[in-house]
């Protein structure tokens, strides 16, 4: 089931000014999600507020051990470059899952934030997270 425009203005609503008064939100359509861009100079606040509302993180290099619910919302978009964040909160008994992609443009100066209702829950493995970090940290000792 794909959510309206209003259902997903609804659900975001209530963690749009949780993330800071300085952004302005618009309806996106060809993402389907509420969008924020923003100046370079707002940035730490914003990441710092987004992280509080999301629970689940991945980037470039763990983004392959992201839920196989979120990887399948974003398709080709799943294959992050250097900065950009996927950030997830799950469903509740009253709102679906909401994922948060975090956008530096190439140049550096601008960001997106887009704000996105998923189809179905995501199933989060804790296991399959700290696999990663434990390797990491193993390859780390050996280096």
């Amino acid at each position: 089931m794909s959510y309206c425009q209003e259902k997903i203005e609804e659900f975001t609503h209530a963690i749009i000014p949780l993330l800071g008064d300085q952004l302005t939100w618009r309806w996106e359509d060809r993402f389907s999600a509420m969008l924020s861009e923003f100046s370079r100079n707002k940035k730490d606040k914003t990441l710092a507020a987004l992280r509080q509302q999301f629970q689940h993180e991945w980037n470039k290099k763990t983004a392959k051990k992201a839920p196989q619910e979120i990887k399948e919302y974003l398709g080709p978009l799943i294959k992050l470059n250097k900065d950009q964040l996927i950030l997830a909160r799950p469903a509740t008994d009253s709102t679906p899952a909401i994922i948060a992609l975090w956008w530096p443009w190439g140049h550096g100066g601008t960001y997106s934030l887009r704000l996105a209702v998923l189809d179905s829950p995501y199933e989060y493995d804790e296991s399959a997270q700290s696999d990663g970090k434990l390797l990491s940290r193993i390859k780390n000792m050996f280096a």
